[in-house]
């Protein structure tokens, strides 16, 4: 169940809440264009060196300059860049499973950063880090092969820089999203879900057997905790991997689908229009603006 930012979690708890890094650089936008639309997962942090950026959404627009720190929303919208922006970005995974992300703002958060010096100077000696082998290759950066040692040092660097965006957050008004698990049969069941191959069928029978529990009284506990049905959560959880297969995959979508354990293409991308209102072509074609 979703809880409010007073509650506390148990260790075990926080352990479904998952952090990664996909990229940090600075320097000129990766994207090819000043003018984008996003919808995909994860969440982003700016930090505008120079230039402007303007993020445009339903029912708000908000700017910011040289010298703030933009936190747009996970969710679709517009980004206006200026010609001239040049930023410290990064790009990272801050979510419980399926599908939930810690933050959901309903609009994009900023802040100046003279108001929060820790989280520039965090986020500084992560660029130095991660070292310019990294760095360069900006949104490929996730790509780039790199022995034990140096991804453990550039991960420490990453969770120092997201406990201070933690409490920078939530002092700029951000609201936490957690998920609390009271019943110990929905953590068996939310274990065996996260770790089952995307590419077979999930049966909801077989879960319950392994719960020891019918299929009746499993749907009942485990949308008490967690919102959604079993079946649900794990076709959430696919719909999270088809994105980032999408976006940071370069395979053939029809291969993709049949990693998902969708043998007909078409069943891949009516189910992936179904969820997403984009076809997984225009979903990729998106993405890569």
């Amino acid at each position: 169940m979703l809880t409010e930012d007073k509650d506390q979690l148990r260790y075990i708890d926080w352990n479904n809440l998952h952090f990664a890094l996909e990229w940090i650089y600075e320097g000129k936008p990766a994207q090819r264009s000043c003018r984008s639309y996003h919808s995909f997962p994860g969440l982003s942090a700016w930090l505008i060196n120079k230039g402007s950026i303007k993020v445009v959404g339903e029912t708000y627009s908000v700017e910011a300059e040289a010298g703030d720190w933009v936190f747009p929303p996970a969710k679709k919208d517009e980004r206006i860049f200026s010609n001239d922006l040049e930023i410290l970005s990064l790009r990272f995974e801050a979510s419980w499973s399926a599908d939930h992300e810690l933050f959901k703002e309903a609009n994009p958060l900023t802040c100046s950063s003279k108001d929060f010096p820790r989280l520039e100077r965090l986020a500084r000696s992560l660029l130095k880090t991660a070292g310019p082998h990294l760095t360069h290759h900006r949104s490929e950066m996730k790509f780039q092969s790199i022995d034990i040692y140096k991804y453990t040092k550039t991960h420490r660097g990453f969770m120092d820089w997201i406990e201070v965006y933690l409490r920078t957050m939530q002092k700029i008004g951000a609201q936490f999203h957690r998920v609390k698990i009271t019943d110990e049969r929905v953590h068996v069941a939310k274990t065996y879900i996260d770790t089952i191959d995307l590419n077979t069928r999930f049966r909801e029978k077989i879960l319950a057997d392994k719960v020891g529990i019918s299929v009746a009284q499993l749907n009942r506990i485990f949308v008490k905790d967690m919102g959604i049905t079993p079946t649900a959560y794990y076709s959430e959880r696919k719909y999270r991997k088809a994105k980032q297969m999408l976006i940071n995959s370069p395979a053939p979508i029809k291969q993709i689908g049949y990693e998902l354990g969708f043998n007909n293409p078409s069943n891949f991308t009516n189910w992936f229009y179904s969820k997403s209102k984009h076809s997984p072509k225009a979903f990729r074609q998106q993405a890569m603006q």
